[in-house]
């Protein structure tokens, strides 16, 4: 049976829990003893060319891959540029064969880098690509069976990719694709148990998929479903407490997931919600101090997880805060360079986070419609859980 979804104004442009978790830990040796640091945020040297929309992959090196992405409006972006953690500097990369933007990529396990769908200068693409590190060489791949933007994109144990949902044309999917490196080739996987895009995939530590709201023919998703890798068919779970897209899911370390923000139309949530795969249960997390959507949640190594940027219903949103989910708070860590949402965030092999582009100035205005008048960035951050190296911090005196 499937769960409900609540109805929502159409959405007419693509693009863009209040309360106390009640749970206990099942092992509290699978974090950190609790990290007090603020930490440190700082600006470093900004991408060659402003975008938003963009899609960002730690490859096996350790540079950070950043592909495509667009004006935030009109515009898809060939182009590709790659940072480097030890220098500091950004590299510029091989373009991509279609421009793109609301795509999707992802690290395979030969350490190739693959990317697929999105908008075009001409509408969404089903086409897709693969980059080789190794060679320093993008080459196109064997398109999917439908066009696609705003799907997800998760990799599967056995090697494969599964590529869920998304836009095509005005039309949410719920069509998913798997795709084997071995062959290079896209075959039908099962069908979603309904339509969505803006949605979330998360690998859960038994290795099944979950998938966690969005929005399709006009609903915000309350519903959550999970593909066990080799099963013909998603199963059904306990659905959300609010129906939301635009949020983020992140595992944490003790096999739990964490649901932050989003929005259903125009309104915005600040709230927090936590499924626990060995209950099959959502329970309520403390609400971030702020409303925001569209915005970044990355994994620290300590367990926590760190809140970037993103927008509320009036304006864009600079502040980045960090969750801690064993104790169920939230702390102010700073703000960035420049406010903006659509932006990426990575985790760096050093257990640093590279927060890269998006747009900014794109507040929701009405029921359905999304202003668009915002600019890309270019500006890059970097976020040092255990604070920032001495020649990245401001003199003395200035501070």
């Amino acid at each position: 049976m499937k769960s409900p979804d609540r109805a929502i104004g159409a959405i007419f442009v693509v693009v863009v829990a209040v309360g106390v978790a009640a749970f206990t830990w099942a092992s509290t040796d699978l974090f950190e003893v609790g990290n007090s640091n603020v930490g440190d945020l700082v600006q470093v040297e900004s991408m060659s060319f402003p975008r938003a929309d963009h899609t960002a992959v730690l490859m096996d090196d350790g540079r950070v891959l950043v592909l495509g992405g667009g004006d935030g409006e009109t515009f898809s972006y060939l182009s590709a540029e790659i940072y480097d953690p030890v220098t500091r500097t950004w590299e510029k990369s091989p373009n991509l064969g279609t421009p793109r933007r609301d795509h999707r990529s992802v690290l395979l396990q030969d350490g190739r880098v693959l990317t697929t769908g999105g908008l075009d200068h001409f509408g969404i693409t089903f086409t897709a690509e693969i980059f080789d590190p190794g060679s320093g060489e993008s080459a196109a791949g064997r398109g999917m069976r439908s066009q696609r933007a705003l799907h997800t994109l998760t990799p599967i144990s056995d090697g494969r990719v599964l590529v869920a949902g998304g836009m095509s044309g005005v039309t949410p999917l719920e069509f998913t694709d798997l795709f084997n490196p071995e062959n290079g080739r896209f075959e039908a996987g099962p069908d979603l148990n309904g339509p969505r895009a803006w949605h979330t995939a998360t690998t859960l530590e038994d290795g099944r998929i979950l998938i966690v709201g969005g929005s399709g023919f006009g609903q915000a998703r309350q519903s959550v479903e999970a593909l066990t890798p080799g099963a013909e068919e998603f199963d059904v779970l306990e659905p959300l407490e609010t129906a939301r897209f635009l949020h983020t899911a992140t595992l944490i370390p003790d096999g739990r997931v964490v649901v932050i923000g989003g929005q259903e139309t125009v309104d915005v949530f600040a709230t927090v919600e936590i499924y626990d795969p060995a209950t099959g249960r959502w329970t309520a997390g403390a609400s971030m101090p702020d409303q925001r959507t569209q915005h970044t949640a990355t994994l620290l190594n300590d367990g926590r997880i760190l809140v970037a940027g993103g927008f509320n219903v009036v304006s864009d949103i600079d502040d980045v805060s960090i969750y801690d989910p064993k104790r169920d708070t939230w702390s102010s860590v700073g703000t960035l360079s420049n406010a903006r949402g659509r932006h990426t965030a990575t985790l760096l092999n050093d257990g640093s986070v590279l927060i890269v582009g998006g747009i900014d100035d794109t507040p929701i205005t009405e029921v359905g419609f999304f202003e668009l008048s915002g600019v890309p960035r270019p500006e890059a951050d970097l976020f040092f859980p255990d604070g920032a190296p001495a020649d990245l911090l401001p003199d003395p005196v200035e501070r």
